[in-house]
């Protein structure tokens, strides 16, 4: 059986390679036929909801057997609280989050708490990526997540801004592999 790799994507309509949310030929093809990347559409991207993205990640979730979580930018962060939030924690292998914009007070709904940020201390493997020169979700950001949540594994990269909308994510592929072995358990 195919590992599910469940991508949730960031705010706004989500870019397209083909019929399919550029995410999953991204990884899908790297990956091989062992995973089955999924990036549905979220409700309401243009303007998003983090409840209602935080309930259709929780069916998706159940929906898979122990899936890989990768997220984007608000994507990402509304996994990190959905994770944060459930009781009890939901059943995945992996969190894999990419531009992860690190909430404060000023948008109290979407940011973690300090409760939500000591559960998250028992979250592994936690994987965190960003490019330096991403123009939206600053090096500040990452750097905040390694203060907090220092048990995580953090990728800097280059040249990659905020989209990663590239050919590949070599350094995603090889994590998510790390986790899972080159095959499909």
């Amino acid at each position: 059986m195919a590992q599910v790799v469940l991508v949730i994507h960031g705010a706004g309509e989500p870019r397209r390679r083909g019929r399919k949310v550029y995410w999953e030929p991204l990884l899908g093809d790297a990956l091989g036929p062992a995973y089955r990347v999924r990036a549905p559409r979220m409700p309401d991207p243009e303007a998003p909801d983090d409840r209602a993205w935080r309930q259709r990640i929780g069916q998706l979730v159940l929906e898979a057997d122990h899936p890989m979580l990768v997220g984007h930018s608000f994507g990402a962060s509304t996994l990190l609280r959905f994770v944060a939030q459930s009781d009890p924690q939901p059943a995945f292998r992996g969190l894999f989050l990419v531009a992860t914009p690190f909430w404060g007070a000023d948008f109290p709904d979407f940011a973690l708490t300090a409760e939500h940020l000591h559960r998250l201390q028992s979250i592994s493997p936690l994987f965190f990526y960003q490019s330096a020169d991403d123009p939206i979700v600053r090096l500040t950001h990452f750097r905040k997540y390694q203060k907090s949540l220092p048990h995580a594994v953090f990728r800097q990269l280059d040249g990659r801004g905020h989209e990663f909308d590239q050919d590949t994510f070599p350094e995603l592929v090889a994590d998510i592999r790390s986790v899972t072995g080159s095959e499909a358990a």
